[in-house]
């Protein structure tokens, strides 16, 4: 009889534990939160994941009239391995960042102020492995190799990228 009693407690008490896990639980395929990123982008940030292939879109615009500032980013994402906690990805990453900054001149010829407009026109794109740590949040580092300002200069360097994104 006490046998039995054991058996069945240890019973009820693995079948709890597993209850928990729940595997027909709905899968959460879009992210929301906040990124920084040399080759990415930064600013608000917004991720849908179909299987395994993900894309990212990433913004920040301002505009004042002294200063314009827009940062936009498309990011194309590919799972390598999903846990409940963590997942492991690749990414490969675009930026177009545009600074424009009006200065006024005073001209001493002509008595005047004169605004000048200085354009910094930037696009970077960057590559490599991700990771994602979480849930329900997910904290995201992502590292890899960057090219800067492809267009003028043709910089490489090693990148590095982080995000904060609520999955729902």
């Amino acid at each position: 009889m006490k046998k039995l009693f054991v058996l069945t407690i240890l019973s009820l008490s693995l079948m709890g534990v597993s209850g928990q896990d729940n595997p027909y639980a709905e899968v959460k395929r879009n992210e929301f939160g906040s990124h920084l990123g040399a080759c990415t982008g930064m600013g608000l940030s917004y991720r849908h994941w179909f299987d395994k292939i993900g894309f990212q879109f990433t913004a920040l615009p301002i505009k004042t009239q002294e200063f314009t500032f827009i940062s936009a980013g498309a990011t194309a994402l590919y799972s390598f391995y999903e846990s409940r906690y963590v997942m492991v990805f690749g990414y490969l990453g675009s930026h177009y960042l545009l600074q424009d900054d009006y200065e006024e001149i005073y001209d001493p010829y002509s008595g005047m102020n004169e605004t000048t407009l200085n354009r910094d026109l930037t696009y970077n794109f960057g590559m490599g492995p991700g990771f994602a740590f979480g849930r329900i949040v997910r904290f995201n580092i992502m590292v890899g190799y960057g090219f800067y300002d492809v267009f003028e200069k043709f910089n490489m360097f090693p990148t590095g990228e982080i995000g904060l994104y609520f999955r729902f």
